[in-house]
């Protein structure tokens, strides 16, 4: 079990806590009797609730049930992380999440917005994100392979263009070129190191280790049935561009912010098609030149339909583009003057 850190302030600040009054249960260990107690807020990476009774604090998981549906339960593995004797003789504890099943983690993030929703009391509320949540985007079925491999193994190392603490709780969410390539997780991270961008001066992107928070054996199975479900090699010839076998396998996947709706430009709201067309040729020059101009010019259903917002995150873009990587010769012949190439 790697070590325990106690939440960061970083994540403190990023996971909405949400307020509840919730009779739960708690259960020390294995099969052992449950004490009642109840539950004040809960997010997505841990619980605060309180008990009439101390709990002997141990090595041991403390598992955190939690009502759903129909009387069945929301079984989270925890660690108790601090206890605190309260004035009325009662017992505040709270609690950090280590494991739970992906169907209890479905079921906790369904608790989480209908509490989030009735945390809103029907008036203006910009409503935090639940957690900070990554994209990793499969582009090739060696990809998938290679991620679904590190899964089974229960952590995978990804780049991401923020910066994240050691003993954060991630949401990771899968998406991409194979049908399947859908799996939404919940990781933690072990390291962030720091890489510097070629030709971007102070710019850097993290590359995270991370450590998924659930069972390894239900990680296992779950990896080896979706890899059940992608054609071999040997049926990839006739396969598109994308699915063809690489030879060179990377040492880490890239890795995008999902951003909340008051979050995201104007180019993510109302052209999102746009935004992953230009990602697709970033950092090839002369495909994402290609790339631009049709978009801008081309027989495309967005042309000519940009709002001020989005044309102007459009131009930003190239620059940034043009300043990391460069600028075809062809297209520095035809720049007006005045535009700063260099």
């Amino acid at each position: 079990m790697p070590n325990l850190i106690s939440p960061a302030e970083s994540e403190r600040r990023t996971q909405a806590r949400l307020r509840a009054q919730v009779p739960i249960q708690l259960r020390i260990s294995g099969k052992s009797p449950t004490h009642p107690a109840t539950l004040i807020d809960l997010s997505w990476g841990g619980a605060l609730c309180q008990t009439s009774t101390a709990l002997q604090i141990s090595d041991q998981p403390l598992w955190l049930l939690l009502p759903w549906t129909l009387g069945e339960t929301i079984e989270i593995e925890t660690t108790l992380l601090r206890q605190k004797n309260l004035e009325n003789g009662r017992h505040l504890l709270a609690m950090r999440f280590l494991r739970l099943s992906l169907s209890n983690q479905t079921r906790l993030e369904k608790l989480l917005g209908q509490l989030q929703a009735g945390d809103s009391r029907g008036g203006t509320y910009n409503a935090p994100s639940l957690v900070a949540t990554l994209e990793v985007l499969i582009q090739t079925l060696d990809e998938w392979r290679w991620a679904l491999s590190a899964i089974a193994k229960g952590r995978l190392r990804i780049s991401a263009p923020a910066t994240f603490t050691p003993g954060q709780s991630l949401g990771l969410q899968f998406n991409g070129v194979p049908a399947r390539a859908r799996l939404r997780l919940r990781a933690r991270v072990l390291a962030c190191e720091a890489e510097p961008i070629e030709g971007m001066g102070a710019g850097h992107s993290d590359t995270l280790t991370l450590e998924f928070e659930h069972p390894l054996n239900i990680l296992r199975q779950w990896a080896e049935w979706l890899l059940g479900q992608v054609p071999p090699n040997s049926q990839t010839s006739s396969l598109p561009a994308a699915y063809q076998p690489q030879t060179v396998r990377p040492e880490v996947i890239p890795a995008r912010v999902v951003l909340t709706q008051h979050e995201r430009s104007a180019l993510e709201i109302s052209f999102p098609e746009a935004l992953d067309y230009l990602m697709t040729a970033w950092g090839d020059v002369s495909a994402f030149e290609l790339v631009f101009r049709q978009l801008i010019f081309g027989d495309t259903s967005i042309a000519g339909t940009w709002t001020l917002e989005s044309w102007e995150e459009l131009q930003l873009l190239q620059d940034v583009h043009d300043q990391a990587y460069g600028v075809s010769d062809a297209r520095r012949s035809q720049l007006k003057v005045g535009r700063d190439v260099h």
